[in-house]
């Protein structure tokens, strides 16, 4: 999926981006939060997958706020209400009647203000680690659902953060586990092309003072209070914030893995997002699936390099990746990774797999390049934008021991692909580094198809006169079959 064109409408004199995915028959809003840049966001593997995913059951609309990201620089921080009005705005150029609302930390607000204002263009509600009441009111005391503590650490930690905009911090404040240098590279780089330092702490210091908890009693719409713990967010303040709307519900969002990226760490979110705008709980093992996996690889790709020499094999390289995602994609596939001279893709079935890759070795050949590839079929299990399971491991081992300009693949692809067109000559069992047992092996080569004659089915005058009477009377003929039986049985 490629990145959407981004639209524009004015706003009070100044441009507001937003950007439309098409995909399922549910609208879903989001409004980001300061750092989540339209563009860059389609950079990240793991974002890109949830975009992917989204679009299989949701038109989805991306924007932040104005003065963000792609939009105009604005003089101002827009107040609550016009944020709400922004919503709405955003709602009415891309043509939606109603939506699903997703806010994120500080744009809850605005989004529970929209769908409390109206409750005919927003049918549901998803509010992501908010807070309702002001952290810096001039009051002693903290606000409902805080410990002074809880208040002052989270204030303090934030500050901190925006004083070093640009430089990623925000990674460890979204979560501990999120502060690798990976995710602060890619943060910082959101942050850096999303707003100005200055820009981005007077909408955090606007953020601290607006209280919407008095909003909450009059929104209608189904809604969701998420929180992520192990973070700064209080979670009794967001279980209040469940508590105040009259369908509100609170869930704790499962803990982020070690190492996770900032788009694997919003999957959870999405699902819940999916439920509420479906009406359909996402299975626990939505993400497993039965595919058929392909492999490619280049064969002796060192000794070419030495050959022809770095910037000729890269250019060879680059050819051979774009032929690679085409065919793929023209066989109806998807590509799932390039790594180094080696591809992996999964299909639907194993035949469109197995002639795919005869395609993609002829189209390497052109090229002076030869390609050896393994198909395998099975259960896989998608893990962000990549895939994992037994399938996918012994779809690798196949095309390893494959040799140049071979297709090899397994029984299971074998017998899946019978009458594709393809021949198979048995190689015998094979014992695959890490696979327990051993596979049945097979080389694919293009064959002939079962050919029969297009021919029309030559029912007698009676079977003529059944047929007519099945499609005209029906229950007659159920009748006489119940009479039938008992004259059988007697």
């Amino acid at each position: 999926m490629d990145p959407p064109v981004t639209r524009y409408i004015q706003r009070d004199g100044d441009a507001l981006a937003y950007q439309v995915v098409e995909g399922g028959p549910h609208p879903v809003a989001w409004f980001f939060e300061d750092m989540m840049h339209p563009d860059l966001m389609w950079t990240d593997p793991h974002l890109h997958y949830n975009f992917e995913r989204c679009s299989s059951f949701a038109r989805s609309l991306f924007f932040q706020r104005r003065g963000f990201g792609l939009s105009d620089p604005v003089d101002h921080v827009p107040t609550l209400e016009e944020q709400a009005d922004d919503i709405l705005a955003v709602l009415d150029d891309a043509g939606v009647a109603q939506a699903t609302m997703v806010g994120a930390v500080s744009t809850c607000g605005a989004a529970a203000l929209a769908a409390a204002r109206r409750p005919d263009r927003i049918s549901g509600l998803v509010l992501a680690q908010p807070w309702s009441e002001a952290l810096v009111s001039g009051e002693d005391g903290p606000p409902a659902g805080w410990t002074s503590d809880e208040r002052d650490r989270f204030v303090d930690s934030h500050r901190r953060a925006y004083a070093r905009w640009g430089q990623g911090e925000l990674a460890a404040l979204a979560h501990p586990a999120l502060d690798r240098p990976h995710n602060r590279r890619i943060m910082a780089l959101l942050e850096r092309c999303s707003a100005t330092p200055e820009t981005a702490r007077q909408h955090l210091e606007w953020a601290f003072q607006v209280n919407y908890s008095w909003v909450l009693p009059t929104v209608q719409c189904p809604t969701v209070a998420l929180h992520q713990p192990d973070t700064l967010f209080a979670r009794e303040a967001v279980r209040r914030i469940a508590d105040l709307v009259p369908n509100g519900l609170f869930h704790d969002l499962p803990p982020i893995p070690a190492g996770a990226t900032l788009g694997e760490a919003l999957i959870p979110v999405i699902d819940h997002v999916e439920e509420l705008a479906t009406g359909v709980v996402r299975p626990v093992d939505a993400d497993r699936f039965l595919g058929a996996v392909l492999f490619t690889d280049v064969v002796r790709s060192t000794d070419l390099l030495a050959e022809v020499g770095d910037v000729h094999f890269a250019t060879l390289l680059a050819a051979h990746d774009r032929s690679v995602r085409f065919e793929v994609e023209a066989g109806g596939g998807r590509l799932v990774g390039l790594a180094g001279d080696g591809t992996l893709s999964v299909f639907d079935g194993p035949a469109a797999a197995l002639e795919c890759a005869h395609r993609i070795i002829r189209t390497a050949t052109s090229l002076g390049l030869s390609v050896r590839s393994g198909v395998h079929a099975g259960t896989v299990t998608r893990a962000g934008p990549e895939l994992t399971g037994m399938t996918v491991h012994v779809g690798a081992r196949i095309a390893a021991s494959a040799g140049p300009g071979q297709v090899r693949c397994s029984r299971t692809v074998r017998d899946l692909a019978v009458g594709a067109g393809l021949d198979f000559t048995d190689l015998g069992d094979h014992r695959l580094k890490g696979v327990p047992g051993q596979v049945r092996m097979f080389a694919a080569t293009n064959g002939e198809r079962f050919v029969q004659p297009a021919a029309a089915p030559r029912p007698t005058l009676a079977d003529r006169a059944v047929l007519t009477m099945a499609r005209r009377a029906p229950g007659m003929l159920r009748d006489l079959g119940r009479l039938s039986s008992r004259r059988n049985r007697s």
